[in-house]
This record gives C-alpha cells, sequence and structure tokens, in this order.
C-alpha cells in the first residue's frame, strides 16, 4: 500500500529511540478512557483494541503518539503506526512501539462479512531488549456488531497463544466483552468486562469503563476507570483512572490523555498524539 512507504521514516526514528515501558499500547484517547473503547475505536486505536472494527472506519489514517510517566517508575515512549481502512478487499494496520525493555510490532487486518458485521486478527511482536528471553509472538482475534446506531457489541480473544515467555511479560489470554452506548449523542459509554482465565496472584475478572462527552462538534471531554486490567507502560496489571481530552477536525486529529494507577504501584502517564486521516 502506498501509504506504508510514507510511515517508514517514522518507524526508523522510532527505532533509534531506547525510551519508555510498555507491553501493549493505549493511545491517549484510550488512555482517558480507562482502557475502553474497544467497542469504538477511533481511527488507529483498532489496531491495538480490537482489528475488526477498523472495517468501519474508512479511512487512510497516519498516527504519532508520545507518552510520559513518573511515579515510582519513570519513562517516556513513541509510538507511530498506519491504517488502511478504504481498500475493498480488506482492512489493515501496522504500528510500532518503542519501550524501555524492548520494541513491539502489531499489525491487523479486517473484513466485513455484512454491513453490521465484521471480523479481524491481529498480531503482536516483541523484541525484549535485556536478552532473557527470545523474540514473543502473540495474537488477538475479534469480531464487531453494529447493532444499531446507539449500541455496539463486539468479542474479542487477546493473547491467543499465549506462551510461557509471554506469561513472563504478562501477556495472558483474555476473554473481552466490548460494549458501546450512544445516548442520544449526549454521551458515549463503554463498558468493557473481561476474564483472564489462567493468571494467578489476583483476580481473573476485571473491567475497563469509560465515558466520552461530545462537547461540540469536534471536541470531546473522557473520563475512564479500570480495575484489574493491563498497565501497558507498567508491564502489568492494576487499578486506576484517566481524564483526556481531544480536537477531531476535518483532516487531524490531536488528543490528549492522563492515567492514574493506583496500585499495584502508584504512577501517573501524559500522552499526547495526533493522527492524521484521509
Amino acid at each position: 500500500m502506498q501509504c506504508i512507504k510514507i510511515i517508514t521514516p517514522l518507524i526508523f526514528f522510532l527505532a533509534l529511540s531506547n525510551h519508555a515501558r510498555a507491553s501493549d499500547f493505549h493511545s491517549p484517547r484510550t488512555a482517558a478512557l480507562g482502557g475502553s473503547a474497544h467497542a469504538g475505536p477511533l481511527l488507529n486505536d483498532s489496531i491495538y483494541l480490537n482489528p475488526s472494527f477498523s472495517s468501519f472506519l474508512t479511512t487512510y489514517s497516519i498516527s504519532v503518539n508520545y507518552l510520559w510517566f513518573k511515579g515510582l517508575l519513570h519513562g517516556h515512549g513513541l509510538n507511530a503506526s498506519i491504517q488502511d481502512g478504504r481498500s475493498e478487499m480488506f482492512q489493515a494496520g501496522v504500528a510500532f512501539t518503542q519501550a524501555e525493555t524492548g520494541r513491539s510490532l502489531h499489525v491487523a487486518s479486517s473484513k466485513k462479512l455484512s454491513g453490521r458485521l465484521a471480523i479481524g486478527l491481529g498480531g503482536k511482536f516483541f523484541f525484549p531488549d535485556d536478552n532473557s528471553y527470545t523474540q514473543i509472538r502473540d495474537g488477538l482475534l475479534s469480531a464487531s456488531l453494529i447493532l444499531s446506531d446507539w449500541l455496539h457489541i463486539v468479542g474479542i480473544v487477546d493473547n491467543v497463544i499465549e506462551s510461557s515467555e509471554g506469561k513472563a511479560r504478562g501477556l495472558y489470554r483474555e476473554l473481552i466483552l466490548g460494549t458501546k452506548f450512544n445516548i442520544k449523542g449526549i454521551v458515549l459509554v463503554y463498558f468493557d468486562p473481561h476474564l483472564v482465565p489462567n493468571i494467578k496472584d489476583t483476580s481473573s475478572f476485571g473491567h475497563e469503563s469509560g465515558l466520552e462527552f461530545p462537547m461540540m462538534s469536534d471536541f470531546f471531554f473522557r473520563l475512564g476507570a479500570f480495575r484489574n486490567s493491563t498497565i501497558p507502560f507498567e508491564s502489568a496489571r492494576g487499578n486506576g483512572y484517566g481524564i483526556g481530552a481531544g480536537w477531531l477536525a476535518p483532516r487531524i486529529s490531536i488528543d490528549y490523555g492522563v492515567s492514574r494507577v493506583l496500585s499495584p504501584v502508584v504512577t501517573t502517564s501524559q500522552s499526547i498524539g495526533m493522527t492524521i486521516f484521509f
């Protein structure tokens, strides 16, 4: 795809950096929504949250994000991605994240089965810097159903392989039910309960929840909370909340998010991102 050529310099730039701490990735919008919105990812968020939803996002989009966090842990990180939702055959995206503990590559593809149903497949590749493990591979499967303008439901199986190396990095198999409720355009409600059957030393049940308020036609205010959920920059699971805002113009989106982790380690992260789409 022609757009892949555009992002190559961005990926090369990120590969030169050595800082951040992440196993997966949360964009500023996702962080502000407490990790939720699997049933309504915006633009390139579908690469990480729910590949099948990219079939409903009929744009080319290029995104760059920057994260910094501090507390008992501190660091920063970089991410770049591209997604093609306009291909008639199938839709696809690729993303690169640089972390203190290594680099990660995400790929995703999707296909519509009908006007309201799509399926998706994603792959994850982690390259640890500490040489403790070889390359870690995993993936996810998803299906999105647009029941109506006010209700979306998705089903996701994340970390399908669940290798021993992956579990050492917190990549446990996770079953996610994503829901989105559009209440008369006044507020968008996201509630994503999940189950991690094989995890030990913590509850296997958790959730990510979020509220998104369209303040004007192009400005959004966001709140979220999470419990027993993935904290990408800590490579752990825990509890906390998020807050943030976004501005959506005809060809560009700028988003800012704050995530406050309350446990297991108190940490505050901030992230800012820009997406260009056409």
